[in-house]
């Protein structure tokens, strides 16, 4: 197998999120077999019998081969599985990359994941951006996800690591979840046809995309993330990519939502999305537990801070231990 992005991984610190399944288990191997460097990370969510035989699994392989490995039992999940167990996932990943400067993740998403992917948001109705999904280097604020196996087949993959142990999850055959439809249904039956035009097709793509959108720069002040506006629809869909990356997909009604209110509305009873005459802001949902400062309040209005984020603001400001004269003058450099 042909990995991609070799050189970004060569000389840094990788963290491999790890499942126990063919695909991490593949990865596992690979990068051992050139030299790459990295530990090792897993989620345990209990949902299977086999769900702590694969976390000893991963321990057992770290074990033997000098690797760390960050293991987490994760909190019963009682709806919305799929989403609530990704945000589970990246959090802890993220918490472990910040913790121990890792400068990469290494996931194992391989083209049949990016066709599915496409097929479920073309029968949704997506745009470009959101159709396309994931790329194979994708840019965090503190670190890079690496995908290496973008270009391979489930089934070259199944085919190295027939001389590996591995689980199967057996999620993947239960009919209640679209992407198992899409996946036996249509995408693995064109990946086993088509598989070099396709991709083919999404190198074509994605390069189309990266003419057509401009490149800006994503921000961040805490945990509020924010990017100068440009058009409304290249604006949406840079909202769709960054409300996914913190564990959620916005639907087709969602996305109109937020052209209608002009940018200022709550999704889910979840996140945040906010506007300036400048800037367009993303962020969780938050409760203060204080009365926000008059003087602050001031502040705000004067800096065109939308109502919605003032209070996450103003705690992060004072946990930094400004003063009213600093926090001006930092939001007066930051937003106007």
């Amino acid at each position: 197998m042909k990995l991609c992005f070799l050189d970004e991984l060569q000389d840094h610190k990788n963290l491999l999120g790890f499942s126990a399944g063919v695909d991490s288990v593949s990865m596992f191997f690979s990068l051992l077999e050139l030299g790459i460097e990295f530990d090792v990370s897993i989620v345990n969510y209990g949902t299977r019998e086999a769900s702590d035989e694969e976390s000893e699994y991963a321990q057992d392989l770290c074990r033997k081969y000098h690797k760390r490995c960050f293991v987490l039992k994760a909190p019963r999940i009682e709806s919305n599985f799929e989403c609530e167990a990704r945000k589970i996932r990246f959090d802890f990943f993220e918490d472990i990359i910040v913790k121990n400067n890792y400068d990469n993740l290494i996931l194992a998403h391989h083209l049949n994941d990016k066709l599915e992917w496409f097929l479920m948001q073309l029968a949704k109705g997506s745009g470009l951006n959101t159709i396309l999904g994931f790329d194979g280097i994708e840019q965090r604020e503190r670190y890079k996800i690496i995908r290496p196996f973008i270009n391979i087949t489930k089934s070259e993959i199944y085919e190295y690591c027939s001389k590996y142990k591995f689980y199967e999850d057996s999620t993947n055959e239960d009919s209640r979840y679209k992407r198992n439809e899409f996946r036996y249904t249509y995408s693995n039956k064109m990946i086993k046809k088509y598989s070099k035009g396709i991709s083919k097709s999404f190198e074509y793509l994605t390069q189309e995309r990266k003419m057509l959108y401009k490149e800006r720069e994503i921000l961040y002040f805490g945990d509020i993330v924010y990017f100068q506006k440009c058009s409304p629809y290249q604006d949406i869909d840079e909202i769709d990519k960054i409300i996914k990356k913190m564990g959620y997909v916005i639907s087709s009604n969602q996305r109109k939502e937020i052209l209608r209110t002009g940018f200022s509305c709550e999704i889910a009873t979840k996140y945040i999305v906010e506007n300036n005459e400048n800037y367009l802001f993303v962020s969780k949902i938050y409760i203060p537990h204080f009365i926000l400062p008059k003087k602050f309040k001031d502040i705000a209005r004067k800096n065109a801070i939308p109502r919605r984020i003032r209070s996450k603001i103003y705690e992060y400001m004072h946990q930094k231990n400004m003063t009213f004269d600093e926090m001006n003058h930092h939001l007066k450099d930051k937003f106007i």
